[in-house]
């Protein structure tokens, strides 16, 4: 009996101890967002959607390396209830929704790093995709560590998922039923300039059941080249084999990027995975997935900073995309993207896409998406 009292209070000392120092240093940050998309479809209908929401994180401070966080995600709808081509705002279950996107502990001891419960992860192929009102988050364990000298090696079971890409927007849902999906890679930077990854997804029993990823970056100061190489199974069919090639230039006196990127897929269509994707080749609206079985994409653009002309915080950005499919038949889309930031806490974006999407599956149409973000 003395035993077990000694032992309830030894635990409820140690857990008012880790609650003092962990709350001592509570930090807050996050953003609110108001949002605006219209997708209107050649000789059709128009589409339109708005909401108002944001994001709220907290996160204690430390006690031996444990932390605790925690993100509210809200997206309150303004339009209608019809969300065809629309970049979700709403959610499945409610239309204007909130919900606990993170909720996690984490662990750091020296060059080792667990997350545990619900997060934002960003890899190749599961990833936050924040191009909506509510980021991708999701349920998962992740350890990340750094003792090989300029190596980060990263190893997560990933359970549920909720978000713009996510089956339910507003809801955790398993990610591949009880199978869930596990993901190892690592990142190497011990070159100069140089930046090597390798990625492998299982994905047990789904259509797609596993996705091993290669990428190779070299950024420079007036240019960069990036190679890529996924392999992916197909649990029925031929697995699929992406390749994927960028490159760009720079010229600084006059603020101007150049790039050019290029997607083929062999044997199969290629797979973004969960969230945006790695492809090079993706835009705003059409990606490699879009092309089908043997498709392609092609991908070039010209960006400008404006403080070349003394205009500071403003950016602008054209963009052309080219798909075929199999039977060579092209689809196309155009992107103009303008950024401006005014101060150290509010931004604001406008993406205008001309999408000529007939013979990838997607709409001939005209799509736009305007964001004013506070960010505190």
């Amino acid at each position: 009996m003395n035993k077990i009292t000694l032992s309830t209070l030894y635990i409820l000392i140690t857990t008012l101890t880790i609650s003092a120092n962990i709350f001592e240093e509570v930090k807050t940050s996050g953003y609110l967002r108001t949002a605006y998309e219209i997708h209107a479809i050649k000789e059709s209908n128009t589409f339109k959607d708005g909401a108002i929401g944001g994001k709220l994180h907290i996160e204690t401070g430390t006690y031996e390396g444990i932390s605790l966080g925690t993100s509210f995600y809200t997206s309150n709808t303004l339009g209608s209830d019809d969300n065809q081509g629309l970049v979700p705002f709403r959610g499945e279950v409610d239309n204007s929704y909130t919900i606990l996107g993170e909720a996690y502990i984490q662990g750091v001891w020296g060059n080792t790093r667990v997350k545990i419960g619900r997060q934002e992860i960003d890899t190749p192929f599961a990833d936050t995709d924040d191009i909506g009102m509510v980021p991708n988050t999701f349920e998962a364990y992740v350890l990340q560590n750094r003792d090989l000298t300029d190596t980060t090696l990263f190893l997560a079971q990933i359970q549920k998922m909720a978000g713009v890409d996510a089956e339910i927007v507003d809801a955790f849902t398993p990610l591949n039923g009880d199978n869930n999906m596990q993901v190892v890679g690592a990142t190497y930077e011990g070159v100069e300039n140089l930046t090597i990854s390798a990625w492998y997804y299982h994905i047990k029993d789904a259509k797609i059941d596993s996705i091993a990823y290669i990428e190779i970056d070299y950024e420079a100061e007036y240019c960069s080249i990036g190679l890529q190489v996924a392999k992916q199974g197909y649990s029925i069919g031929k697995d699929a084999t992406v390749f994927g090639i960028t490159a760009g230039t720079r010229y600084a006196p006059l603020g101007l990027n150049f790039s050019a990127s290029y997607n083929k897929a062999w044997d199969n269509a290629a797979f973004s995975g969960f969230g945006g994707g790695p492809f090079f080749a993706n835009s705003e609206y059409l990606i490699s997935d879009n092309a089908g079985v043997y498709g392609e994409q092609s991908n070039i653009g010209i960006a400008w900073d404006a403080t070349s002309i003394g205009i500071e915080n403003l950016n602008i950005s054209f963009n052309h995309a080219l798909l075929k499919n199999q039977a060579k038949q092209k689809a196309t889309e155009t992107d103009i993207i303008l950024g401006y930031t005014l101060g150290k806490h509010l931004e604001t974006h406008l993406i205008a896409s001309n999408i000529k999407g007939k013979y990838v599956g997607e709409d001939d149409a005209r799509h736009m998406r305007v964001f004013i973000n506070y960010n505190f």
